[in-house]
């Protein structure tokens, strides 16, 4: 072989081990599906809501869920999910008097939330609801737990919004950044007291959730509309958040990024390229899909949730979970729902959660097998499609 033509083979050699480093995953997972496993499904609790669960350093799994008495129950289980602890009370809902003006409220506890720190501590955070208004702020707080979530310490309250509901905050949910910063992402009417709007606000730590910044930093915002429940993933460069957005007609799934670099410095509006439908396959207008949860697994593939009204009844309280996938967060393909729930049952306020070896584990809080709403868990295996 002439010394040009060996020139020649070794530059497309190199060309071509570029190409299959640029994404190794897409490769792998671009023909890829869930498949859920019946024999996991498991009923964690026989009543409750909104569960968010997470596997820890030790690999047990935590799961925070409300107990709909105005309570955040803790349970846990050291055997993959198949038998849970008794419940753990992480956050109790309290009474509380204005003396000013000598009214009442009952302050029930709502949409929990966790993360496991490096140094094994175990955030947790919670909506704190007045079932009165102007009576107590609606609040996002936190607790924490040094010992893997059997006990947990003062609550700290880390925002607060105004003391009536059309002006509230909700739905916080937690990023840990590469370089140890924590954020904590919610819904948050409070800037908007003379309009229905809602943005997406962030607040971040540096010092292990010890101490918050003080100041919101705007996250997305739509002009006359209601962006809803943010939940981020990172790849390490950039923030993506899945949030509801119902800029056309109903609630759909969105996704909000940004770079940690730049790390939300300007707030991603209506028309940026930074606010991206991340379905490959759109859905209907008529069609409402909201309440979305994002995870990147450790193997780097992104799993999309939402419930959704599609091929039911256009009763949004009777949507179920759809889960969707993809090598990337955006085209997300291959549709399918953990839980067979009949059109006259729901799955809403559902969470994922990432169980590694390419498992993921779909909960939600569903009555497809009952009278009263539970928490269900079922896994799911990420496998190769044939076609």
């Amino acid at each position: 072989m002439s010394y040009f033509r060996q020139i020649v083979c070794c530059f497309i050699v190199l060309f071509l081990f570029s190409c299959a480093g640029e994404n190794p995953i897409s490769a792998q997972t671009k023909n890829l599906s869930i498949a859920w496993q019946q024999h996991s499904l498991v009923c964690i609790a026989e009543e409750g809501g909104y569960p968010r669960m997470k596997r820890l350093g030790d690999g047990s799994l935590l799961v925070a869920y409300e107990n709909r008495k105005g309570d955040v129950l803790i349970k846990k289980s050291i055997d993959g999910g198949v038998t849970w602890s008794n419940p753990v009370i992480a956050f109790t809902g309290f009474d509380v008097i204005d003396n000013e003006n000598g009214r009442s409220a009952r302050i029930n506890i709502a949409n929990p939330e966790i993360i496991q720190l490096p140094n094994n501590d175990i955030l947790i955070a919670c909506n704190f609801r007045p079932n009165k208004d102007e009576v107590y702020p609606f609040s996002i707080a936190i607790k924490r737990s040094r010992d893997n979530g059997k006990t947990w310490g003062e609550e700290q309250i880390v925002y607060r919004a105004a003391p009536r509901f059309i002006d509230g905050c909700w739905e916080p949910s937690f990023l840990l950044l590469p370089d140890g910063r924590i954020q904590l992402y919610f819904a948050n009417e409070n800037p908007y007291q003379q309009s229905n709007e809602q943005e997406i606000s962030m607040i971040e730590s540096g010092d292990n959730g010890l101490t918050w910044s003080s100041e919101i930093t705007t996250v997305s915002f739509r002009a006359g509309f209601r962006d809803g429940m943010p939940v981020p993933a990172t790849d390490g460069k950039d923030i993506y958040v899945a949030i509801e957005d119902n800029g056309n007609e109903q609630f759909k799934p969105f996704i909000v990024k940004n770079s940690i670099k730049d790390n939300w410095k300007e707030p991603v509006f209506a028309h940026s390229s930074n606010r991206y439908s991340p379905l490959k396959v759109p859905l209907p207008s008529s069609v409402y899909a909201g309440a979305p949860y994002l995870i990147r697994t450790s193997e780097g593939i992104y799993v999309l949730s939402f419930q959704t009204t599609e091929n039911r009844t256009y009763n949004w309280e009777l949507s179920t979970m759809e889960v969707a996938i993809s090598d990337k967060p955006s085209d997300f393909i291959s549709p399918s729902q953990p839980f067979s729930v009949p059109l006259n049952k729901e799955a809403k306020w559902n969470s994922l959660c990432d169980l590694g070896n390419r498992e993921i584990a779909a909960v939600s809080s569903t009555n497809f097998r009952s009278d009263k709403i539970g928490i269900w868990m079922i896994k799911g295996k990420i496998v190769k499609n044939e076609n």
